[in-house]
């Protein structure tokens, strides 16, 4: 290649500056996409994996219904070799001062697993400090660095702790709670904890350990979420049952022999009154009883239970996961589309230019360039705007969308910045799609012109030939149009590549629009249908056993409460090859007949409602469609401590959240061989309101027999602000989409000009006006961008369904429709992006100099 060839390729390029800089544009568009959201789920993951591994966040936790012991971390220490544990002591207090559910926990001495991470201020170093969960300044704004804090509970929970008022020194996030709002639920108050509290060693009365913390050494250089984290933390877990097993039975022998030395004195007291006194003295009788009964409450010692957990089971930590799960399906559907059509605008783009430049090429080749020289150009020329929008596109997504994302989710997790990173596969693989499209795309249209002769490159191409379109068929139609239609419609189908791609490529972003939209649709519309239209109770009372006397004059006392649902609730596991283990809600109302009062279950496209049969139950559409089952099949369920059993569908419902089993009574006899035991209550209010749902959850609990109450509406708050922040994840689709949108009818247009720049000379020369030659052309884009509309709803909605399908995780369906509007919102931006690219085709027309394109080019 000539010094002057070099030259005139890089004049070439300055001279259709305009068409350069939009294939630049589209390949940045569709790398910066690319690229940008298939790095954010790996740069959310990296973020979480860095700070678990920095805050050393424990893999199992270990709890028992009698606290832990010494003897419980000997055991441990036998395998130092292969774990790290941590003993941690704390309480639940209900904070009758400001009505906040709250846990006091001790930090140990040295923080050997789940590090604090300090937001603000400092640790506590003095025992009169304290420092709180960063949850606690949202919820309590008042509280400050330096403030006092005060423990104010019920009379023996007070006697629990050695001081209750203490300093703020800092606030705090624990690895644990990655969830902004979450913290766990709890026996005490309300059911569920609002914030954490932390003070200094010794300040408990405490002379058991609440839980130990764990971690196995061999996960250390695992990543968290994936398949060998989990099946080695499984086998761990298994370690950890089996090495803990005997203590259970250790520590029923420990308190039972601590409480028969207790009873030694009274046991020497009856034994010298037997000496002294005769059997019927009422003294010796009194003895003997209250001896009998101590040594009754002896022998009535229970073996505790030991309660094994993952980080599986912290708020927020899988949840995270799933989050990520859903950008990084996204990630696989959207830019795919994205550079497909690309591509196709490429392939327009790069078509033209050949054509434009048919007198250059056969010139070169007359002068004795070779093929090869003489595709240069267009290799240079193309693999420039590759390069150069790869480059600019892989520095833009990477950096922006990944922190963009990110940045919606930092609203409900306590997690540091993620840290960009380099996926170079993908930059890789974004750089060779890229160079297809331009460089590919340039070698299919070169392929007919570098084997013509020089003397047929040196003729300008035979204008394509005129035809009858059907329409002129229809001569009553047609007789009705007027010149200028005739001519719009004659253009339109003429140049049918043009008329396609400009309707594939309007099409393509409006379908990436629509399914925006629609995803935003379908996550605002879980939450909604889910607690608005097919649950209709407020509260979940939870009981030890069947309802005793005192607590159903305790449900029905406060004014609030309006009616309840008395039903068996547990929770059962479904296991099939194939499909992950999932855990369903088993509900077995005591009165079948009242349920559709307090819940709605129907079929989701008809509409037809559901009620409990004598033979069969009735299941939620997402646990049917992991199982792939039907009305009529059998399902396994096992509840815990038994063996599976399976159970007949007899119907199917609508549900979005988690997953549900409900059995009549009888079926329940049928199948599990014995009577349900109604141990909950769904609970309706007359009315809403947060501090008085809060008092009856409090009222509630100081009923003895009554486990736990959830809230609906803590549980409905929670749920509204995990979906409303993936709206701006839809929105960076949305704003992409229509970008791509702009560029796409702008180089369409622009193209459809300088291909017809002699017609549309020759008609101004006729005496056309400005406005009347800028219509000749929009009215062709206003048809185009309408079919492309028409076509893009169709593409949009199964677009749509791909993504929803590819999205959803196992506990959560989002709901299929598309809102109409959402539909007009795609058409009305798209023909607004149409009118702006006409505004600037109109100042471009206004200034075409017809003199130079009607020159003759023999």
């Amino acid at each position: 290649m000539t010094k002057a060839y070099f030259k005139a390729i890089m004049r070439e390029i300055w001279r259709s500056k305009a068409r350069f800089f939009s294939i630049l544009l589209i390949i940045f568009l569709g790398v910066a996409f690319y690229t940008g959201i298939r790095a954010t789920g790996p740069d959310m993951l990296q973020a979480a994996d860095d700070y678990f591994i920095k805050q050393r966040l424990a893999t199992n936790s270990v709890q028992s219904t009698m606290g832990l012991t010494k003897a419980d971390t000997k055991v441990l220490k036998q395998h130092a070799d292969r774990l790290t544990f941590q003993s941690v002591t704390y309480l639940d207090v209900n904070q009758l001062n400001n009505n906040r559910v709250v846990r006091v926990a001790e930090l140990p001495q040295h923080q050997k697993l789940n590090r604090l991470r300090v937001v603000s201020g400092r640790l506590p170093q003095h025992a009169n400090e304290i420092v709180l969960d960063s949850q606690a300044k949202a919820l309590q704004p008042h509280l400050k660095l330096g403030s006092t804090y005060r423990i104010v509970s019920t009379k023996a929970l007070n006697r629990q702790f050695k001081r209750r008022t203490f300093k703020i020194v800092g606030f705090v996030n624990s690895p644990r709670y990655v969830e902004h709002v979450s913290r766990g639920v709890t026996n005490v108050g309300k059911g569920t904890l609002d914030y954490l509290a932390y003070v200094r060693p010794q300040t408990l009365k405490l002379n058991v350990a609440t839980r130990i913390d764990v971690q196995f050494k061999n996960l250390a250089k695992v990543r968290p979420y994936t398949a060998t984290y989990k099946r080695l933390n499984r086998a761990n877990t298994a370690d950890l049952k089996r090495w803990l097993a005997p203590q259970a039975a250790k520590r029923q022998r420990s308190l039972q022999v601590t409480a028969r030395k207790k009873l030694a004195p009274l046991a020497q007291q009856v034994a010298a009154l037997k000496q002294q006194v005769p059997a019927t003295t009422p003294v010796l009788v009194k003895a003997t009883a209250q001896l009998k009964a101590a040594q009754a409450q002896v022998n009535a010692i229970k073996r505790p239970t030991y309660l094994y957990s993952t980080r599986a089971d912290n708020p927020g930590y899988t949840e995270y996961h799933e989050n990520t799960q859903r950008v990084v399906a996204l990630s696989t559907v959207f830019p795919l589309f994205f550079i497909a059509i690309a591509a196709l605008i490429c392939l327009t783009t790069m078509t033209r230019m050949v054509e434009e430049l048919r007198l250059q090429m056969g010139t070169l080749k007359g002068l004795g360039y070779s093929n090869t020289a003489v595709g240069s150009e267009f290799m240079i020329y193309g693999g420039l705007a590759a390069l150069i929008g790869t480059g600019l596109g892989v520095l833009f997504g990477v950096n922006f969308f990944p922190q963009f994302i990110a940045q919606a989710y930092g609203s409900m997790y306590n997690l540091p910045a993620i840290n960009v990173q380099y996926l170079w596969v993908d930059i890789v693989v974004a750089l060779a799609i890229a160079l297809v499209c331009t460089l590919g795309t340039a070698l299919v249209v070169l392929r007919v012109d570098l084997r013509s002769l020089p003397a047929q490159l040196l003729q300008p191409k035979a204008p394509k030939a005129g035809q009858t379109l059907w329409l002129e068929r229809w001569t009553g139609f047609w007789r009705r149009l007027s010149f200028n239609h005739k001519i719009t419609l004659r253009n339109l189908f003429r140049y049918k590549q043009r008329l396609l791609m400009t309707v594939l490529g309007i099409a393509g972003c409006m379908a990436m629009m629509i399914a925006g939209f629609g995803l935003k649709d379908s996550i605002g519309d879980i939450s909604s249908k889910q607690f608005n239209e097919l649950w209709h109770y407020d509260a979940i009372v939870t009981r030890s056993g069947a309802p005793t006397t005192a607590e159903k004059r305790t449900l029905k006392r406060p004014r609030l409460y309006q009616a309840s649902l008395t039903l068996k609730s547990a929770q059962v596991t479904v296991n099939q090859a194939g499909v992950a283990q999932q855990t369903a809600t088993l509900s077995v109302p005591e009165r079948p007949s009242r349920l559709a009062t307090f819940v709605t279950l129907r079929n989701r496209e008809s509409g037809q409602a559901y009620h409990l049969r004598q033979h069969g139950a009735i299941i939620d559409e997402k646990l049917a469609k992991l199982y792939q089952v039907k009305v009529g099949d059998h399902l396994p369920i096992k509840l815990a401590g038994q063996a599976a059993k399976s159970i007949k569908i007899a119907a199917i419902a609508e549900n979005y959240v988690n997953h549900f089993v409900y059995l009549s009574p009888s079926y329940y006899r049928q199948v599990f061989g014995k009577a349900p035991v109604y141990n909950s209550n769904l609970v309706q209010f007359t009315h809403t309101n947060e501090r008085q749902e809060n008092a009856y959850a409090n009222t509630l609990l100081k009923q003895a027999g009554i486990l736990n109450v959830t809230l609906m509406s803590t549980e409905k708050n929670t749920n509204f602000k995990t979906f409303d922040s993936m709206n701006l994840v839809v929105l960076i689709f949305v704003i992409s989409a229509g970008a791509l949108a702009l560029v796409v009818l702008y180089n369409l247009t622009n193209i459809n000009v300088s291909e017809r720049i002699r017609e549309l000379s020759t008609i101004k020369v006729l005496g056309f006006y400005d406005g009347e030659v800028t219509m000749y052309i929009f009215r062709e884009n206003f048809i185009l961008t309408g079919l492309g509309i028409i076509l893009g709803c169709f593409l949009g909605n199964w677009l749509h369904t791909y993504i929803l399908q590819t999205a959803e995780t196992n506990a959560l369906m989002f709901s299929p429709g598309i809102h109409p509007l959402s539909y007009v919102y795609s058409a009305l931006l798209t023909v607004a992006f149409s009118l702006i690219v006409m505004v600037m085709m109109h100042r471009k027309l206004k200034h075409v100099n017809m003199l130079d394109a009607l020159k003759s080019v023999d």
